[in-house]
């Protein structure tokens, strides 16, 4: 099973989220900053993270017990629970066994609840996780955070002027996550979402192996740009591939980190096929699946997820 879209905003909402987030640089003195310093955002923010070395559900109780609001602001979770932030305290609490880059993260999401104006009034404790089970206006609340998160450590635009500079290919949001401090994911996402041509990353989960197959790779996400949602509308994707199919075949595989473009074609929302490129790129954790566009496809070779 794919895990949800939590990005998913109104325009009007992103503008607003991105205003504060410029600002939370510009009080930081942190605009052209490379990495994005992150402490320096949230000292400017007035946002502490906590010494807490393990957020089980006994530190969440007592957390709980010191808040008389928190019985009706907390958002629970279905699975482990990667950060809280106590707004009224403006103190956030990390799991601190999660890798460096999503710590980072997870901080500027959190001081996104602390910042934006119409969430810290609300919440006296928010909580993140990997799978959230929340009211609609919670689940809204975690995209927003994470758009601001977004909008801070890839500094507005800068992250999207300096990828387009180069040939469209996998390793250009790979080679950038370290300058900007992201995870490689988050710069894959970045890269894909704000870019002008038809361009899609498919997530999928490593590769185990499979007798009958060879290997699995089961599906995890799909992040499209503005302009392959327009082309090619929701796709309907397999829950796991193989070495046998189309898109399996490009996982890498025997310590490889890479595997060379190969050719796909998709079928559009108009049942118009078009040749595509497909690459990929797994930094161990998961496979990443790029895809773009490259011309109509008139041939009978056809592959449709």
């Amino acid at each position: 099973m794919g895990k949800p879209d939590d990005y998913s905003l109104s325009n009007s909402k992103r503008l607003l989220i991105r205003r504060h987030a410029e600002k939370a640089l510009q009080d930081a003195d942190a605009l052209g900053c490379f990495p994005t310093p992150i402490a320096a955002v949230m000292d400017a923010a007035k946002v502490v993270v906590s010494e807490q070395p393990l957020i089980d559900e006994d530190f969440l109780a007592k957390l709980r017990r010191k808040s008389h609001e928190a019985g009706k602001s907390l958002l629970r979770a279905l699975e482990k629970v990667l950060g809280v932030l106590h707004v009224a305290a403006r103190i956030i609490y990390l799991d601190q066994t999660i890798h460096i880059a999503k710590r980072t993260f997870l901080k500027l999401h959190e001081t996104g609840h602390a910042v934006l104006p119409w969430q810290r009034d609300i919440f006296v404790v928010t909580e993140d996780c990997e799978k959230t089970l929340a009211p609609e206006v919670a689940e809204q609340f975690e995209r927003e955070a994470s758009a601001f998160a977004a909008d801070v450590l890839f500094q507005l635009d800068s992250f999207t002027e300096e990828a387009h500079q180069s040939p469209f290919n996998i390793l250009v949001p790979v080679k950038l996550a370290k300058r900007y401090g992201a995870s490689i994911y988050m710069s894959v996402r970045r890269y894909v979402t704000t870019h002008h041509r038809a361009c899609a990353v498919l997530v999928l989960e490593p590769p185990i192996a499979c007798e009958r197959r060879g290997f699995v790779s089961n599906y995890r996400r799909f992040v499209a740009s503005p302009e392959f949602q327009r082309q090619f509308g929701t796709l309907n994707w397999p829950e796991s591939y193989g070495p046998d199919d189309e898109i399996g075949a490009a996982v890498p595989i025997g310590g490889r980190k890479m595997s060379g473009s190969r050719e796909i074609a998709l079928v559009d929302r108009n049942g118009t096929r078009h040749r595509c490129m497909a690459e990929a790129f797994t930094q161990g954790h998961q496979v990443f699946i790029l895809i773009h566009a490259v011309a109509t496809l008139t041939s009978s070779n056809i592959f449709i997820p």
